[in-house]
This record gives C-alpha cells, structure tokens and sequence, in this order.
C-alpha cells in the first residue's frame, strides 16, 4: 500500500495505526508491523487531523475541504458527522488539526476562520476564541492543537512560528518559540501532540525535525 499525502496519524487501543491521506482521500489502517489491514471514508474530501477516542473506540476526522468532522467506529462506519461551511459557532473554514482533552472535550483548529472551537463528544458547540491579527494572542495560520493535563490549549501558528499557550477563555498565558533554526526555534511548525506525562511534541516542519519540550507544574518549577 503507497501512501500519496499522509497527513493524520493515530493509534488505537491495539496498536493498530491509523493514517489519513488527503490525495487519496481516505482513512488507511496498518497492524503495528506496518502490514495493511483495510481503508474507509470513501465520502472524505481532504482527511486531515485524526484523534481516537480509545474509550468509545470512535476514530474523528477532520475533512478539511468539506468543512466538517466526521466520526466513525474504528472498523471504519460512519456514526455522525458535525460542522459545516461558515464563520458562525459550530461552523468552519478549513479546520485542520483535533485533539481530545483529558476533559472530554473535542478542540479544533479553524483555520481560516483564524480561531479555536470546541466541542463535546457529541459534537455539540462548547466555546471558541480567536481571531485575525499579527498582535500576541492572535492568529494567523492556526495549525496543531493540544491540551495539557492543566487544561491549558496549546496552538501552532505556523505563520508566527510560535506556539501559544490559551486559558478556556481566549486569554494569553504564554507563548514559546520563534523563527529560526536553533533549540527551540521554529521553521514553519505544523503538528503538536501532548502526552499524558506533558510531554509536547511539535513537528517542525522546514527545519525537517521533531523538537520536544514539557510543561512543569507549580511544583516541578519548584
């Protein structure tokens, strides 16, 4: 199986790895050695973000040229779908990368819309924040998501070349990162993923590497 533009990946509860290819336009299944297993989302436009819900063992995919996400079990049928084309609450432009929060929320990244919306497991609107800008706290290209164990929603803007550390309420708490080729700089970042242990993982894209960092609690700051 050749891949043509992957895009998303995942992994679920067996270790079976999950990867969405926007060219071909549908969701492919791997066994943890890497052999093929099946493929769906015949219906998809352009998959991109991908998270899995190990739980309920529901897989979410963000179609980005379809403006939507769309939820189905992990054998690949289609259980609901939510979003639509637009700029009002619950509606997209071009979204492109999720993440479920340890608070069960569902954040995504509108990115043409210049904004975070979030949802809940049932794809009903939560909050957003966000808009166009070149001031801190503002976006211009919103790319990766993620949520730490505090709460706190982290979010790649690629035109910056920084990520931006949010409260719930669209209030700045932080920002790390700049444009660059060193330690901790940036080249066009795209994908974030936080583990469990706040680990943050960011894919930095035109400097062809992965840079980790970690967010210390209170404590841990000492």
């Amino acid at each position: 199986m050749f891949l043509v533009s992957p895009i998303g990946i995942s992994e679920d509860h067996e270790g079976n790895i999950y990867v969405s290819d926007s060219a071909l336009k549908k969701i492919f299944v791997f066994d943890r050695d890497g052999e093929y297993i099946f493929s769906f989302g015949d219906d998809l436009q352009r998959p991109t973000g991908l998270a899995i819900d190990a739980d309920r063992k529901m897989i979410f995919v963000v179609d980005t040229v379809g403006s939507k996400v769309v939820v189905y079990d992990l054998k690949g049928k289609e259980l609901y779908s939510f979003g639509k084309n637009g700029d009002q609450d619950g509606e997209f432009n071009y979204p492109t990368h999720i993440f479920l929060g340890q608070d069960g929320l569902v954040y995504i990244s509108d990115t043409l819309n210049f904004r975070v919306q979030a949802f809940d497991i049932n794809g009903q609107f939560q909050f957003k924040f966000g808009k166009a800008g070149d001031a801190w706290g503002d976006m211009s290209k919103p790319k990766g998501i993620a949520v730490d164990s505090e709460g706190h929603i982290y979010v790649v803007d690629s035109a910056f070349e920084t990520v931006q550390i949010f409260r719930k309420d669209g209030k700045l708490l932080l920002n790390f990162g700049s444009s660059g080729t060193g330690p901790g700089n940036f080249n066009i970042p795209a994908g974030i993923y936080i583990d469990k242990k706040d680990n943050i993982i960011i894919t930095d894209s035109y400097n062809r590497r992965i840079q980790v960092f970690r967010y210390l609690r209170g404590k841990e700051r000492g």
